[in-house]
């Protein structure tokens, strides 16, 4: 219901008006009246109403005067105008503070019910698209991250896009950057790793860059990238020597960092393949480097690029999914024989391959993989190198194939019992494990949680609370206190919501499950 405050000097009116109008019928309810203008602008101040009806002509401050003071303090109040003027002044002044009824004395209720409906009908309308535009800023906000992570990785990767579509996006994503230069970080895992890892560390390093000096970041395929403005390159390779040191004090695992060159937007492909050049060399330097372009003691020349996403590769791997996996290295050995990419290109391409391959195999799979990096070294035909990588690829899928059910299984149990150990933490949701605890896609996370347990998370929690509620009733050797209780499974400070949900499990409330366990 929206409230209405009815205003007029005349008391007959005043009380007429209120006690014919059907206020209910119009979806509105009066609550409160005023004889004069004063009174009913001290009123509006105390508690404003949505819909004001006034006459025009009243001592001290008058309508036209009531109208003006309230429109420039509480815009949204609508006004009906009843008067006996009908005055030109009026009606400029009611216009300019948007008044859209304007009733003539005598006027029926017949009148006011139709004019109140109309102005409900418009609050309405405004409310529905004040929902709707709300909907679309949360909507947007949840997919924003993402939609900003996809737009770098396709920039990066697509040829078709350029400073004009940069300018585009940027202002459409609100990317906060008037910088002209940047350098290109990319990570990449030296040991076998898990998607947690991935975004536990993608995390960190864009904490240790500075949030406001990184506009975009992603992953393409087993890589983190991330845009810097920094052009100091002892500084990043400082930061990125800092988030190492955070990382490792959480995992114990090494990674491998590149450092481009500085460049303009439009150069970001070029930076990219920078950083594939330093990615090369870990053959050559021990784990967990930083490998910067000053690094490569070789000249650069312009050649073809060979840009190519293998992050679905890598994904089906991981998954276990063979005929993915050669269906996706069919499509890129295919691309590569029909466009005939120069050799040593092809070469360093595949290698880098290679290593994300076997980057998805355990410790052990790993070094006995690696010793076959001087082999692959020797190849000098296609063939040789499609086979060489395909029977990799094929061997290590099956691997995962055989192990996936038992990661899933580890994941859930590390899940369950970090809600034993946080029980009483009112703020505990799977959405709180996913991104504090395991670093990993909530959806995600609740569809493991589902497959494991054959039951949502949410229903899980609420049946462990109440299990662990009713142990510690069973348990205390005295009467426990129902908000102790209530707090210490993670109701807060609402036991009355905990007596709900404690029936709603059990049957009971929980003083007439204390009363039977004292009786009996």
């Amino acid at each position: 219901m929206y409230k209405v405050l009815l205003v007029d000097d005349e008391i007959n009116i005043l009380e007429g008006i209120a006690a014919i109008v059907d206020w209910k019928a119009c979806g509105t309810e009066l609550t409160a009246k005023a004889n004069h203008g004063q009174m009913a602008f001290e009123m509006i101040n105390k508690d404003q109403p949505d819909i004001v009806i006034t006459d025009i002509k009243m001592p001290g401050l008058n309508g036209v005067q009531l109208i003006q003071k309230v429109h420039s303090l509480y815009p949204d109040i609508r006004f009906i105008v009843l008067s006996g003027h009908d005055e030109f002044e009026f009606a400029k002044t009611a216009m300019e503070c948007n008044v859209k009824h304007y009733l003539l004395k005598p006027s029926n209720e017949e009148k006011i019910e139709t004019a109140l409906k109309q102005v409900v009908e418009d609050l309405n309308e405004e409310v529905e698209k004040d929902q709707f535009l709300k909907n679309m800023r949360d909507h947007l906000q949840q997919v924003m991250p993402k939609a900003k992570e996809q737009f770098l990785k396709e920039y990066i990767t697509n040829k078709k896009y350029g400073v004009q579509e940069w300018e585009h996006y940027r202002a459409l994503f609100e990317i906060d950057t008037n910088s002209k230069e940047f350098r290109l970080v990319v990570i990449t895992m030296d040991d076998p790793y898990e998607y947690e890892h991935l975004l536990a560390l993608k995390k960190i390093v864009v904490e240790k860059l500075g949030e406001e000096q990184v506009p975009l970041e992603t992953t393409i395929g087993d890589k983190i990238v991330v845009l810097a403005e920094m052009n100091s390159l002892n500084t990043i390779i400082e930061k990125v020597k800092e988030a190492k040191q955070d990382f490792t004090s959480f995992y114990p695992m090494d990674y491998t960092a590149a450092i481009s060159d500085s460049g303009s937007i439009s150069d970001l492909r070029t930076l990219y393949n920078e950083t594939l050049n330093c990615l090369t060399q870990r053959f050559y330097v021990s784990g967990g480097s930083i490998i910067t372009m000053q690094d490569l003691k070789k000249d650069h020349t312009s050649i073809d690029e060979l840009q190519y996403d293998h992050e679905d590769l890598i994904f089906a791997i991981r998954s276990g999914n063979t005929e993915a996996v050669l269906q996706n290295l069919n499509n890129f050995f295919e691309e590569v024989k029909q466009k005939k990419y120069e050799v040593s290109l092809v070469q360093s391409h595949c290698l880098e391959l290679f290593m994300s391959i076997i980057r998805q195999a355990g410790k052990d799979g790993m070094a006995e993989y690696f010793k076959q990096i001087i082999i692959f070294q020797e190849y000098d035909k296609f063939h040789e190198i499609r086979h060489f990588i395909e029977k990799a690829a094929t061997e290590i899928s099956q691997h995962h194939y055989e192990r996936t059910k038992q990661t899933q299984s580890s994941i859930i149990n590390r899940v369950v019992e970090f809600v034993e150990k946080n029980l009483d933490d009112p703020e505990l949701s799977l959405s709180k494990i996913a991104s504090e605890v395991l670093y990993m896609n909530s959806d995600y996370l609740g569809k493991l949680f589902k497959k494991e347990k054959e039951e949502r998370f949410s229903n899980f929690l609420i049946n462990r609370r109440i299990e662990k509620a009713v142990e510690m009733i069973e348990e205390s050797p005295d009467e426990v206190k129902i908000f102790e209780v209530a707090e210490s499974v993670g109701f807060g400070n609402n036991p009355r919501y905990f007596g709900q949900v404690f029936k709603k499990y059990t049957g009971v409330t929980p003083t007439s499950y204390i009363n039977n366990k004292t009786s009996g």
